[in-house]
């Protein structure tokens, strides 16, 4: 997978995380003062967009788990579970702090996969998929390869032709 696109989409995951995270505080800190007139739209307004940016990151996830090899689908899965259970422990343990760990995870998660993007996805797997969807992306083009070219030297000619030189005999002593 080409690496500009790849630290596009996880720059664009991190962002839709840490949106998603902060407009749901703040619509639940503005329930919280629920006596206050006016703040119902912004709390309703705020947690529709908290939700889409999660949709997003969702899908995202998706979209990059569907692209990864075969090994890395499965230490994906062992990772999200892992990630599931110390979510429940922390947030068991400090209530509300399951959302820092969540955005901890998922930046980690990011800055790893932008490292080794060309181990983990297949090569042209973005491109097959947006075929597949029909979006129009141009393909990278391959490198072409040149060929050298040999040099010929040009041999100036003695003036003595071919014939000339086979008739002389050798002068023996």
């Amino acid at each position: 997978m080409d690496k500009k696109i790849h630290k596009k989409i996880n720059i664009m995951e991190t962002v839709l995380v840490l949106v998603g995270i902060s407009c749901m505080c703040l619509a639940a800190v503005l329930h919280f003062h629920e006596g206050i007139r006016g703040f119902n739209i912004y709390n309703i307004l705020l947690f529709v967009i908290g939700l889409m940016a999660e949709v997003g990151f969702v899908s995202i996830e998706l979209i990059l788990f569907h692209l990864e090899n075969r090994t890395f689908k499965f230490l994906s899965v062992g990772y999200y579970i892992m990630e599931l259970v110390l979510v429940m422990l922390i947030n068991a343990t400090v209530p509300f702090s399951g959302l820092v760990v969540l955005t901890l995870f998922s930046i980690i998660k990011n800055m790893f996969r932008t490292l080794k993007a060309d181990v983990i996805y297949k090569p042209l797997g973005y491109y097959e998929l947006c075929k597949k969807f029909g979006i129009k992306v141009k393909k990278p083009r391959k490198a072409r390869v040149s060929t050298n070219k040999k040099s010929t030297a040009t041999v100036k000619s003695t003036g003595k032709t071919k014939s000339s030189a086979k008739s002389r005999e050798p002068e023996y002593a």
